[in-house]
């Protein structure tokens, strides 16, 4: 299910239980002083009031747009909801031009979410999020923890900090270049709040906060949500700010008829439209012009490339059809009919670069500043790009251990920069889900839980459901950034069956226990270091094969493994770009010095893979994958044996290599190594198309893995992957010289 339609979904609920009350307006907070309503050089002011409606209130930048052309100055601006956004960031000096290229440029699914980018986190979060479907955190009483909105609105709230540099500090919004004022509901008191002072990010950020959708802004005692519940269309509050004329732009849905109610989003603007009918209708008798662009059939969530064109150029339309009336308002202003565009100010605080002077931290109780400060990568009394600083924000809040960061630049140039964060402890469960033609379905269940005052120890435990399943447990301790010590128990049994190309040579059953420690660190971004010593138990229950039953005796095996990893891919399914690389070393024994009474085995094994663009819906995808076992005595455990074959690493054993158009695992020399080369096309929206090939070097020397005398296999197929949030739609199909037959692998959801 997409984001979007769980907003309206949640949205509608909220906007239900909001008929259960009345509402009453009240004045705007004590202290805020608002400009008489004189006039400017013998003209009338004009006030602008812009309301709420999501999506469709991008439509209010067209208009603008044509109130400028036909020269109508603009002394007050009310809005709600998006009509806060446009109208905020036009008070301070945003040109329409610039508002536009905004609108048009951003991520909005991005944006409209607290999605933290895959490259601002930590190095084991990155493995959570590309597990994970669905993670639900737990309240410090290891309850579930309902949060009040869907999205918490950092990402948008980060946005408009980034947008309104110059305006952190509480001010009054009268003393912008055109007075402000953005109209919130406090869900406590049950009434209208007018913000007309206070950090101006944050008013804005209250204005749009869509009750279920996003979480509310606690303020000064008040929960603070969308102002549109109530009073979507402020022409009351332009005309107590001092405007003589008034126009107003309005891009509600308006009453639907039968046909408009098929749909949450739908039944929402009816039921907002019910909400605030009474005082539309009181508002609309303030206007002096009245601007309705035609917004059918968009709505709200309307954020695709497609519809923010339409409907920007949508409201351009609205003011060209009433240009007439708009300079016959002129008259009625006090200025001519034929006078030329207005003078503004221009806002100059968004620069590239801004001056730091010194760095603070609120709310920081478990965490070191020192690490934090070198996490960020920004020093004090130092220059930044803005597009840094914002980088530096997601890549706190890429930790995991926050459950808000956000930023505040105080004062004037070099400003001091202001961190605010929210601690929370790493409590979660976690759910995957994945469906495959090779095992069916597997279901995998997490419960993390962070114990102490500080956090720093943690408990996991892991289940996974499936034809193969396992229960893993274990304990670390250690602070993020610092690396953690690791202690770990898996019970894991295992079905599967071996081929020998395209006939399967035997089934495999075993129990397999796997005692470890280790530790890990993952101070350095993007780079995972591991090292520790565990003990495996393997407990063969049978292994048939076409002569009959094969006996392999049970035993224990001491292994110390180190080990490397480096991701940078933007994507971990579907990457434009980066790189990702696992190199390992394992010494396997018996005794803990030695195997079978000789040398222990060694083990090298190690995969690479990156992206590399060719155009913005094409790339190339080179990958190599190997594993050679080197010294021991005797034959090599049969559990720790070279395997390959399926479209998923490690998907039986951790030493699977995957190999084009192989689709069961199947034995392999003591010595390999696979080159890839896919080529990934983007043919629509988040739907590609794969050409895969495969090329592997198998022999029991590793010295003669190059030679002539060593087996090469080909291995090439073609696929069709779609990106949902649920995790790859993926249908490969692949032929082998392994087993020269054409193979075909069906995958859902995301690998475990």
């Amino acid at each position: 299910m997409k984001h979007g339609y769980v907003r309206k979904m949640v949205l509608g609920c909220w906007a239900l239980l909001c008929l259960a009350g009345p509402v009453r307006a009240v004045d705007a907070p004590a202290g805020a002083d608002w400009a008489a309503a004189d006039t400017v050089a013998g003209r009338k002011k004009v006030g602008v009031v812009l309301s709420g409606g999501g999506a469709k209130g991008v439509a209010h930048i067209g208009v603008l747009r044509e109130l400028e052309r036909a020269g109508i100055p603009i002394d007050y601006i009310a809005g709600t909801s998006m009509g806060s956004i446009v109208g905020g960031l036009y008070a301070i000096g945003y040109s329409v031009d610039q508002l536009d290229s905004m609108v048009r440029t951003q991520d909005w699914a991005q944006l409209l979410s607290d999605r933290v980018r895959r490259l601002d986190k930590l190095f084991t979060g990155r493995e959570s999020s590309d597990r994970y479907l669905l993670s639900v955190p737990l309240s410090s009483r290891h309850r579930v923890e309902m949060p009040s909105g869907a999205v918490g609105g950092v990402n948008v709230y980060n946005l408009l900090l980034d947008m309104t540099v110059g305006y952190h500090d509480s001010v009054s919004f009268d003393r912008l270049p055109i007075p402000f004022a953005c109209v919130a509901y406090d869900m406590a008191a049950g009434e209208e709040v007018v913000q007309r002072s206070g950090v101006l990010a944050q008013a804005i950020r209250a204005s749009m906060s869509i009750p279920g959708a996003f979480t509310p802004v606690e303020r000064d005692g008040m929960v603070l949500v969308d102002g549109g519940i109530y009073n979507n269309f402020p022409a009351d509050v332009v005309r107590d700010m001092g405007a003589e004329v008034v126009i107003g732009v309005d891009v509600g849905a308006g009453m639907h008829g039968a046909d408009g109610l098929q749909s949450i989003a739908g039944i929402f603007d009816q039921i907002t439209t019910i909400l605030g009918r009474e005082k539309h209708e009181t508002n609309m008798e303030l206007l002096d012009l009245y601007i309705k662009p035609d917004i059918e059939p968009y709505n709200a969530a309307s954020f695709s490339a497609a519809a923010i064109d339409s409907l920007l150029e949508r409201g351009r339309a609205a003011g060209e059809r009433q240009y007439g009336q708009l300079l016959a308002l002129k008259e009625k202003i006090g200025i001519p009919r034929e006078s030329g565009a207005v003078e503004r100010s221009v806002y100059d605080g968004n620069t590239h670069r801004v001056a730091i002077g010194g760095i603070r931290f609120e709310g920081l109780h478990r965490q070191a500043p020192e690490l934090l400060l070198e996490r960020m990568g920004i020093d004090e009394r130092s220059e930044v790009r803005l597009s840094d600083l914002s980088r530096a924000i997601d890549r706190l809040r890429g930790m995991g251990t926050f459950s808000q960061v956000t930023y505040s630049l105080r004062g004037a140039a070099p400003y001091e920069l202001v961190v605010q964060v929210q601690e929370r402890f790493i409590n979660s469960l976690n759910l995957g889900v994945r469906f495959d033609s090779e095992e069916f379905a597997a279901i995998l269940l997490n419960s993390t839980v962070s114990f102490g005052r500080r956090g720093y120890s943690m408990a996991e435990l892991t289940a996974r459901l499936s034809s193969n399943p396992y229960v893993q447990a274990g304990y670390s301790v250690g602070r993020s950034l610092m690396g953690r010590f690791n202690l770990s128990y898996r019970y894991a049994y295992l079905d599967y069956d071996l081929y020998a190309g395209r006939h399967k040579e035997s089934n495999v059953t075993m129990s397999r226990h796997t005692a470890e420690a280790g530790y890990t660190n993952i101070m350095l971004d993007n780079y995972r270091f591991d090292v520790g010593l565990r003990f495996e138990y393997i407990d063969y229950k049978s292994l048939f094969s076409a002569s009959g039953a094969r006996a392999v005796e049970s035993h224990g095996y001491p292994v110390y493994y180190v080990s490397a990893a480096r991701d940078t891919y933007d994507n971990y399914y579907l990457p434009t770009r980066g790189l990702a690389f696992k190199l390992r070393y394992e010494l396997i024994t018996d005794d803990l010095t030695g195997l079978n009474d000789g040398a222990p085995l060694s083990a090298f094994s190690g995969e690479f893979g990156m992206a590399v663009p060719l155009s913005p819906s094409v790339a190339l995808l080179p990958s190599v994958a190997g594993r050679v076992l080197l010294g021991g005595r005797g034959e090599v455990p049969f559990g720790f044996r070279n395997a390959l074959g399926g479209y998923v690493a490690g998907r039986f054993v951790s030493q699977q290599i995957p190999f084009v158009g192989v689709l069961h695992m199947q034995p392999a020399e003591n010595a390999m190594l696979t080159v890839g080369l896919n080529l990934r096309v983007r043919v629509a929206r988040n739907n590609y198309l794969f050409a895969r090939s495969r090329y592997g070097r198998f022999d029991n020397r590793f010295a003669r893995l190059f030679s002539g005398r060593g087996t090469g296999e080909w291995g090439y197929g073609i696929g069709w992957s779609y990106g949902s949030p649920l995790g790859p739609v993926e249908i490969n199909i692949g032929r082998s010289s392994l087993n020269r037959k054409i193979t075909a692998y069906v995958n859902f959801g995301r690998y475990f």
